[in-house]
This record gives C-alpha cells, structure tokens and sequence, in this order.
C-alpha cells in the first residue's frame, strides 16, 4: 500500500488558485492596477506636500525684492532651480533696510552657468553675503565649518559631486565644501558661493557669452525679514508706497505669495486624486463582484460535495476569503512594487512635470503609505469575495449536487 495522501486547508486553497491561472492572473492584475494607482498618487501628493513644506521652511524670508519682471523668473530658482541672472543696484540694500518693519535684510547674485566645456554642469549659481545671510547659511553650518573661500563652494542635493571634489565654472576650479541634503526644491539644483567669488563668476559670464558684465557690486535679490508685530503685505506695501508702485524698478513678492500659490495647485491636485481613487474603488469593486459571483457559480458542484463530506459553510466561506486573500496580497505588492520602480528613480521628471517642490518621503511614511495602499487596494477584492461567498452560507448540499446550482 502507498502512503496515505492528506490535504490540508491551504493545499486546498493552493490548488484552486492554480487550477484557474487565468481567473487568478484576471484578479491579481485588478487589484495590482488599484494599488499601483493608489500607492502611487499617495506617494506623489505625499512627496509635493513634503516638498512644499520644505519650501517654506528653507526660504527663510519674509520678503524677496527683485527687479520688476523677474517675480516668476526667482519663483523658477525657488522651486525648480531654473537657471536665471538679472542685476539691480546694490544701493537698494540700504533703501530697503531703512523702511519702517524691515528688520533685516541680506542680498543675493544669480549666475546662470553655461552647458559648454567652460562648466563642469548647467546650473544656478547663487552668491550669498555671509555677514548678513539668513537663508543659506543656517542650512549648511552642520556639514561646513568655518567660511566660504574664493574658491570653495556648496553644492545642492541633485547636483553631480561630492565633498572634496571639484567642479569649474567659467575656466575656475572649485572645490566643494559642502552638499547640502535633498530638500525638492531649487536648492537642488545650485551651487552656492561668496559674493565675491560670484560677482567674478558673472564678469567671467558675461566674458563667455560676450554680453557687458554687469555693474559692479550688483546684486540680484534682496531677502527681507520683518518686525514680527507687522505683516508680510503690510511692509510690502510700505516698501511700494515708499518708492512708487510700479515705478521704482523693483517688485515686492511676498514669500508666503510663492508657497500659496504651491499650495492651492497641491490642494487641486490631491482633490482630483481621491476623486479618482473613490471611482477606481467603486469600478474594482463591481469588477472584483461580478467576477467572484461567476467564479463561485462555476463552482457550485465543487462546493456541494465539501459540505457533503463534512465541511462546514463557515470553512467554505473562509476558504473563498483565504483565496481573495491570497490573490490580493499579491496584487498589492506587485501594483506597489511597479509604482515604486516608476516614481523613484525618475523624481526629478515628476518634479518638472508638476512644476512643484517634490520631496520623496521617508522610510517610515513611505511605509505608512505602502500599507495604507495595500489595505484599500485588497479591501475592494475582500468585500466583493464576502458578499458574493454569502451565498454559500444560504445554500443546500443536497441541493446543489443534484441541481448543479448555487
């Protein structure tokens, strides 16, 4: 005699799943495309809100004073780094600084590297004063001690380079210093330097694209703190009253104007996407319902003869949930791995496709995310399994043997 051959519960369900690859390949890809879309919409919003807040926290600035038509041009280096240089007279420092509720204030240079042998990349150099700054300088002091040299450098989080490493900027050598940590905003993609090695960077500029280097000790921005007992817009428009709106060759924008602006796209985009979630839920559920309700009709017979062998109708039922399951669980991992190996590597892109701040999150919220995905995503599965497996607890085994029929 051979030896005697027992199934347990799972071989049972094991081998449903088996039996019918296709029905079970049918459901998987449901409930991957539900969790590819949810895990990765959540991961997205969720990168655009960190980037947002990560806007606000490294602006640092209450007010950004620019030269009139170049508001959206530092909106660009804000949040996207978008190499761009324009010039405004340094005198405007103290002109500003002495408007009543202007607490203080620290200039800024913009370079717009070129994509030619005299740079080692195309990027936004950005010379910051040292004595007065309050916008660069609090963000590296942790990973660069001391000061910039003529010929050091910082270097943002997307930018190609490492600490002790070099990179030429118009025919000069610099080393960098520093690297600052990903933020997803333009910070990424700039290179900081004094304002003394910037305002050569700039003549040099000028001498590569043979344009007129700009006048000397010009500055490209003025970032502005105010007195805490007044408001952004108020000391703006103290500033326009000042000089004369529109006439002074300057524009006033007020930092919380750039991060709303961000903000209200960010509220848009995440309504639009749990409106589509809530309408993919809904199809994936009458999907996952028609399909459970053939799948269990098919096997009217087969469930008929394990209640007529002793099987109860809670097991049958637990063994229709255990199958969805099973089919779910590795549907989200599949759905959530393909998102995952979509949206990581290419967050740069997405952060150009979106025009927004985009910071991935960490591993703890991105785990949060991964498991909240895979819940709703096998939630819509599980629910249609347990209405349609409800039929089993309501039918007779006699009956179905003989009639074929749930």
């Amino acid at each position: 005699m051979g030896e005697k051959t027992s199934f347990t519960f799972r071989d049972i369900i094991w081998c449903n799943l088996k039996r019918r690859p296709l029905r079970s390949a049918c459901m998987v890809f449901l409930v991957a495309a539900m969790a590819f879309v949810l895990f990765g919409g959540s991961l997205i919003t969720r990168s655009l809100t960190n980037g947002t807040d990560g806007l606000a926290k490294r602006l640092g600035a209450d007010l950004l004073i620019v030269p009139k038509g170049y508001d959206h041009a530092v909106e660009g280096i804000l949040l996207r780094g978008l190499p761009s240089a324009f010039y405004m007279e340094s005198a405007w420092l103290e002109k500003i600084a002495a408007v009543e509720g202007v607490a203080a204030v620290s200039p800024q240079l913009f370079i717009a590297s070129l994509n030619s042998d005299c740079c080692s990349v195309p990027v936004q150099l950005i010379g910051f004063d040292q004595n007065t700054d309050f916008i660069v300088g609090p963000w590296i002091k942790t990973s660069m001690p001391g000061v910039l040299r003529n010929d050091e450098i910082v270097i943002g989080g997307a930018v190609a380079g490492r600490t002790g490493d070099t990179l030429q900027f118009f025919d000069m050598e610099y080393r960098i210093a520093a690297k600052m940590e990903y933020t997803g905003t333009g910070f990424d993609a700039s290179v900081f330097m004094n304002m003394e090695a910037a305002r050569t960077a700039a003549s040099d500029c000028a001498g590569k694209r043979g344009t007129e280097a700009p006048p000397e000790n010009s500055i490209s921005s003025i970032m502005a703190l105010i007195d805490d007992s007044l408001t952004p817009n108020g000391v703006a428009g103290m500033i326009n009253s000042t000089f004369g709106y529109g006439k002074s060759g300057i524009v006033v924008v007020p930092a919380k104007t750039i991060i709303s602006g961000v903000s209200v796209s960010l509220r848009i985009l995440t309504r639009s996407f749990a409106a589509l979630s809530a309408v993919l839920w809904i199809a994936s559920f009458a999907v996952s319902a028609l399909m459970f309700s053939v799948m269990l009709n098919e096997r009217r017979q087969e469930f008929g003869i394990l209640r007529s062998v002793g099987i109860s109708r809670k097991k049958l039922m637990a063994m229709v949930l255990w199958e969805s399951g099973s089919i779910s669980l590795a549907g989200s991992a599949a759905g959530i791995f393909l998102s995952a190996l979509l949206l990581i590597p290419f967050r740069v892109y997405i952060r150009e496709i979106f025009n927004m701040p985009y910071m991935l999150p960490g591993f703890w919220q991105f785990c949060g995310i991964a498991c909240v995905s895979v819940v709703l995503s096998a939630s819509a599965a599980l629910s249609a399994s347990l209405l349609s497996s409800a039929k089993i607890g309501k039918t007779d085994a006699y009956r179905v043997i003989r009639e074929g029929g749930l």
